[in-house]
């Protein structure tokens, strides 16, 4: 099992999208790499280095609020082995997400976290 990536789940209100976009542009001096737009659930998500902004209303975001960071590994069957024996707790059970698999869990500290295996990796 190998960390390939980690990022900041940030949840922020639409109308501060842009904004937030030019923020982290220029914190770290790296331009947004991916837009993708869920409109079915009313959530923009833009990706600036290692933070993910979605962005969407009070009432869609709720949900999702708790989990607070991604953690991108090679495998994640070694990656869910390894948080069982470390006590971690998942949250849901691993199922495929948008360009691989994921699982949500939370680690012996209580951060929330999705672990994600790109598509690519298997």
């Amino acid at each position: 099992m190998r960390l390939l990536h980690h990022a900041f789940r940030l949840y922020i209100d639409p109308s501060q999208l842009e904004k937030t976009i030019a923020f982290y542009e220029e914190l770290q001096d790296k331009p947004c790499e991916r837009r993708i737009s869920f409109a079915d659930r009313g959530i923009k998500v833009a990706v600036v280095g290692a933070f993910i902004l979605l962005a969407g209303s009070e009432e869609v975001l709720a949900p999702l609020r708790e989990t607070r960071a991604l953690i991108v590994v090679d495998s994640l069957d070694e990656t869910i082995a390894w948080l069982k024996k470390k006590d971690a707790v998942l949250l849901h059970e691993p199922h495929d997400a948008a360009g691989g698999r994921n699982v949500t869990a939370r680690n012996p500290d209580g951060l929330v976290a999705e672990y994600f295996e790109p598509g690519d990796m298997r």
